[in-house]
Order: C-alpha cells, then sequence, then structure tokens
C-alpha cells in the first residue's frame, strides 16, 4: 500500500553538472530533500554511536551531511558539482555546523585512502551513477573494518523498472538507472557487504511534486503524461496510479533504505 513500510551502462544525453549545476538553488529549497522521512529512518538504521567519521557521497545541498554532523564527529560531504557543494557551505554555515568539511569528488573514484571512515551514506543519488556496482566497491575500499554503509534511493518494484527508469529519463537526463531491491540486495553483497537492514518506503506523489524541480509547462511534464496514458496495466497497478476523469492525479514513488556492513 502506498504510504507503507515493507521490510525486506546507459547513455546520457547530458552530465550531472549541467543539470545540477542549473538546479542547486532548487535543492536548497526542497523539502522532500531535507525533511523527507526516509532521511529519519537511515539515520536510525545506522545506529550511530557519536565518535565516527562519515563520508556523504553525492552530498548534493547538505542536507544528509548536516543530519549526519548532529550525531557523529566529523563529516566529509563529497558532489562532483561545485554549485551544489557552494550552496551546501552557504546552508551548514547558516545552521552553525563546524564538523563538515566539503570536497569535491567523483563517487565511482573516490580521492580517499583505504579504511579511513567509519559510515558512508548517499541518498537520492545512486540512480545518477553509471555504475552502482563501482560506488558500492569504493565504498567498501574507504570504509574501515566492519564498517557501515547507508544508502537512500528511488527503488521501482520488481516489474515496473523498465517504466519508472524511462519517465525519471524524461524528466531529468541524468537519471541512469535505479535499481529494484532484488538487484541492490545482489549487488551490495557482491560488493563484500553483509546486508543488515532493508526497507522500501512509498508515498503517494503528484505530477507536480514529482517533476521538481522541472516545472509543470516544461515540455518533459507533457512526455510524462503521455508515456502514463501508454501504460500497460501492470504497470499502473504496480505503481497504484489515480486518475481523475481520465487526468493523471498520482502515482506511489518508492524509496530503498538499506544499511550494510562491510565484511572485508
Amino acid at each position: 500500500m502506498c504510504g507503507s513500510q515493507i521490510v525486506v551502462d546507459l547513455s546520457r544525453s547530458s552530465g550531472p553538472n549541467d543539470f545540477f549545476s542549473k538546479h542547486a538553488q532548487d535543492y536548497t529549497r526542497s523539502e522532500s530533500h531535507a525533511r523527507g522521512g526516509d532521511l529519519s529512518v537511515l539515520l536510525a538504521l545506522l545506529e550511530l554511536e557519536g565518535g565516527e567519521v562519515a563520508l556523504d557521497v553525492a552530498a548534493g545541498t547538505g542536507f544528509t551531511a548536516m543530519e549526519l554532523a548532529r550525531r557523529v564527529k566529523r563529516v566529509i560531504a563529497m558532489d562532483v558539482t561545485p554549485e551544489m557543494l557552494r550552496e551546501a557551505e552557504r546552508l551548514a554555515g547558516e545552521g552553525g555546523f563546524t564538523n563538515i568539511v566539503f570536497e569535491r569528488g567523483d563517487a565511482l573514484d573516490m580521492p580517499y585512502s583505504d579504511s579511513v571512515f567509519d559510515v558512508v551514506t548517499t541518498r537520492r543519488a545512486a540512480h545518477h551513477f553509471l555504475s552502482v556496482q563501482r560506488f558500492l566497491e569504493e565504498s567498501r575500499r574507504v570504509l574501515k573494518e566492519k564498517g557501515r554503509l547507508g544508502v537512500v534511493d528511488m527503488c521501482p518494484p520488481e516489474g515496473a523498472q523498465e517504466f519508472v527508469n524511462m519517465i525519471e529519463r524524461m524528466r531529468d537526463p541524468t537519471h541512469v538507472r535505479a535499481l529494484t531491491p532484488s538487484e541492490w540486495e545482489a549487488a551490495v553483497v557482491r560488493a563484500g557487504f553483509e546486508v543488515v537492514h532493508m526497507r522500501v518506503l512509498s508515498e503517494p506523489v503528484t505530477l507536480e511534486k514529482w517533476l521538481y524541480p522541472v516545472g509543470l509547462d516544461a515540455p518533459e511534464a507533457k512526455a510524462v503524461k503521455e508515456a502514463w496514458r501508454q501504460a500497460p496495466r501492470n504497470v499502473r497497478d504496480l505503481l497504484e496510479m489515480k486518475v481523475d476523469q481520465e487526468n493523471l492525479v498520482s502515482w506511489c514513488k518508492h524509496r530503498i533504505v538499506l544499511v550494510a556492513r562491510k565484511l572485508y
């Protein structure tokens, strides 16, 4: 049911810098990124003790890094887009945070030595990575023995993944692929982790909310509406699409919250 918790390489027309440098200030105003329920679930499942040094990968405008900084000794907030990092540093300064360092870096080639972090996180970003497997391998490399990995990302249900990835690319050409729960579990284990917690959260989203920071008057909105009109019945059912007189009203968006421990 939408709103519940269930315990349980493609080419791109533009790169992350193109999209996120353009929309950096929009993301500073995103209530969902700042206070989405997945953030509190992630922090609870990480079971932080207070003395950790954490790396937040693809930190964006810093909302996850700031919440980590309230709970750990020090945070490195890393992102590939300078404009996003500048917004993150500004917000952290306004919030009085002194234990966050902002650094530019690639999720697939992290500029850090082996075994230096207690915790690595990434939130709402992995669907942009050209190789999730490479990100996971790099995370294991930079984590200390028994270090913890925390991931939040969109996570379509089995049977709807091709449709979800298609409309996500319509909205945002930097989208690569969102993995299903079983794909995430297999990738994490393959990279040398054991899964400690895995939950799939769901919430209803309107077209306007889902499109943000793209507007309803953008060509992308028209393309997505047409895709929904052509969507097969099983996809509509899996995503709990709702219509009003044949007009798209909302559907269900799923996100995985996964915490894993480094095995070796």
